[in-house]
C-alpha cells in the first residue's frame, strides 16, 4: 500500500479507505454508510439525522469515565477538482493518493484532506487500543463546502458535550477561537446572439495555483477569470461565442477560457503576448506557471452581441477580488475580502458567482451591497444564495486556555491563538447547542480546494498524537 513506509499506519489506512469513496459535497451517501459500518465493527454507537451527519460516541477509559465529555468534529465532504487532462470522474472514481514520505497527494485531482485527514484522526483515536480518554463523541458533518449545511442540521440532543474540538484548520501549531462569516452571490444577464463575424481565437488561461478562497486569498495569487477579463479589455471589439471560469464558490478560479471573434487578429495576438509577459513578471512569485494562450480556432456560426459580449467583459473586469481589509483587532489577519468564484453558461444566461468573507458583519454587507451595486450598473441581475455567520473569538474561553495548557505541556512551546479568515463549522453549532464551546485545529495542509493540495505526513501525525494526549487532559 501506499502507506507501507509511513508511521502512524492506522492513520493512513483509514485515510486511504475515506479518499477511496467519493465524497463530493452533496454525494456523501457513501462515506456515511462507511462511517455507520466502521463504527459498528468498532462497537462504537453511531446513529444519523435527516441531513445525514453521523455522530459517534465512546464512554471514557478506565479512570476517565467521569471526566466531561469532549466532541470531535470533522466533515466528510471535499471539494473536487481536477487537471485539465485528468479523465477522473469524482462520482464514481476514488481519489489516487500517491506520497513522496514527506507529503501525501493526489494524481491529477485535489487530495481531500480538508478535512478526510480531520475524519481519520477522529477514527484512529476512537480505535486506538491504547488510547486514554473521557467520554468522547464523533461529529462528521455534510454539505461544508457548499454552505455548511450539515452544521445547520446538527441536532443538539445527539450531542452531550459541550466542548468541541473542531479538526478543520491547516497550520499545525496554532489554535483558532473564531473565523469569519460569509455570504454568496449570483449574478446573471440574459444571453443576446448574433452572426459571428471575424477571426474566432480560443483564449485560455492556465498553470495557476488557486486555493481555499479563504485560508489563501492573501497570497495574492492570480484569479484566472480577472486575467481572461484583463486581456479582453484590452481589445476594441469582440464577440464572445463561448465563457468559462473557476470551478468551486471557495476555490481561486485557476483556469479560464473563452471562444471569440475579432476584427483584426494580428492586433488581439499581440496583445496576447504582450499581456503573457506582463503576467510572467507580475506573478513570477505566487504563479510561476501563469499563461495566456490565444490561438486561432473554428469560427463559430452565432456569438453573444457586440455590446453585450463587452458588458459582460467589463463586469469582470471591474469585479472586486482578493483583500478588502486587514483586522485592525487581530494583527496579521484578513478582515474582508472577495472571491470572484465563477463564470459561466447556463440556457440562455450568463452566470457570475461572488463570495464574500468578514469577520465583522457589517463590513460583509458593505461589501455585498457594492456588489449588487456594480452588477445592476452592468445590467446584471443579482441574488443572494447563502449567508453563514462569524464566529466571534472569546479570549476568556476555559477550553481555549486548557487546549493551549495541554499544547504546552505536550509539545513544549504554546500554540498561537488567532482567528482565521476561512469559514468553520464552530460557530454554527455554538449557536444550535446551548453552552458549547470550541477550538479549531489541524494539521500542515498546503493548496487545498485545488489539485496542487498536499498533506504534510509528520504533521499529520503530530497532530493526530496530541488531539489523543490531550484528551485526558481536558478537565
Amino acid at each position: 500500500m501506499w502507506y507501507s513506509k509511513l508511521n502512524n499506519k492506522r492513520l493512513w489506512k483509514i485515510f486511504s479507505e475515506i479518499s477511496a469513496i467519493p465524497r463530493e459535497s452533496g454525494n456523501e451517501e457513501g462515506i456515511r454508510e462507511y462511517l455507520l459500518s466502521w463504527a459498528k465493527e468498532n462497537n462504537i454507537e453511531a446513529s444519523t439525522d435527516e441531513k445525514g451527519n453521523v455522530y459517534m460516541s465512546k464512554p471514557g477509559t478506565k479512570g476517565l469515565e467521569d471526566l466531561p465529555p469532549v466532541a470531535l468534529q470533522a466533515h466528510v465532504d471535499m471539494v473536487c477538482v481536477k487537471t485539465e487532462k485528468s479523465n477522473h470522474d469524482f462520482s464514481k472514481d476514488g481519489i489516487r493518493i500517491k506520497t513522496d514520505g514527506t507529503y501525501v497527494f493526489a494524481d491529477g485531482t485535489s487530495l481531500g484532506a480538508d478535512d478526510g485527514i480531520g475524519v481519520a484522526i477522529i477514527l484512529d483515536i476512537l480505535s486506538d487500543p491504547k488510547a486514554e480518554h473521557g467520554p468522547v463523541e464523533g461529529i462528521f458533518t455534510v454539505e461544508e463546502e457548499t454552505g455548511l449545511g450539515g452544521a445547520y442540521a446538527i441536532v443538539a440532543d445527539k450531542v452531550k458535550a459541550r466542548r468541541l474540538i473542531n479538526i478543520d484548520s491547516e497550520e499545525e501549531g496554532i489554535l483558532y477561537i473564531g473565523c469569519a462569516g460569509g455570504i454568496d452571490i449570483d449574478a446573471s444577464i440574459k444571453l443576446k446572439y448574433e452572426k459571428a463575424t471575424g477571426t474566432a481565437l480560443s483564449v485560455k488561461v492556465s498553470g495557476l495555483l488557486g486555493g481555499h478562497s479563504g485560508g489563501e486569498i492573501h497570497k495574492g495569487r492570480a484569479n484566472a477569470i480577472k486575467v481572461l477579463a484583463r486581456y479582453l479589455d484590452r481589445l476594441p471589439s469582440f464577440q464572445i461565442a463561448s465563457i468559462s471560469g473557476g470551478t468551486r464558490r471557495n476555490v481561486i478560479p485557476f483556469c479560464a477560457e473563452a471562444v471569440i471573434t475579432v476584427p483584426d487578429k494580428e492586433s488581439a495576438l499581440s496583445q496576447a503576448k504582450t499581456l503573457q509577459e506582463e503576467l510572467a513578471d507580475e506573478y513570477r512569485i505566487t504563479d510561476p506557471g501563469i499563461t495566456l494562450t490565444v490561438t486561432e480556432t473554428e469560427k463559430p456560426e452565432i456569438a453573444i452581441k457586440a455590446k453585450k459580449s463587452q458588458k459582460i467583459a467589463s463586469l469582470l473586469f471591474c469585479s472586486p477580488h482578493g483583500v478588502k481589509g486587514m483586522s485592525a483587532e487581530i494583527p496579521g489577519i484578513v478582515e474582508t475580502s472577495d472571491n470572484l468564484a465563477i463564470v459561466s453558461v447556463e440556457n440562455d444566461k450568463i452566470l457570475v458567482v461572488y463570495t464574500v468573507r468578514s469577520n465583522i458583519d457589517s463590513r460583509k454587507m458593505e461589501l455585498m451591497s457594492e456588489i449588487l451595486s456594480l452588477t445592476a450598473a452592468f445590467g446584471f441581475k443579482a441574488k443572494v444564495t447563502g449567508s453563514y455567520p462569524s464566529w466571534a473569538p472569546d479570549t476568556k474561553s476555559k477550553l481555549a486556555k486548557e487546549v493551549c495548557a495541554a499544547y504546552k505541556s505536550i509539545n513544549g512551546k504554546k500554540p498561537q491563538v488567532t482567528a482565521i479568515h476561512a469559514g468553520l463549522e464552530c460557530g454554527i453549532i455554538n449557536s444550535i447547542i446551548p453552552g458549547m464551546e470550541s477550538v479549531s485545529l489541524g494539521p500542515n495542509l498546503w493548496n487545498v480546494h485545488s489539485v496542487n493540495e498536499k498533506a504534510d505526513v509528520a504533521s499529520s501525525e503530530r497532530t493526530a498524537e496530541f488531539v489523543k494526549k490531550m484528551l485526558p487532559m481536558l478537565k
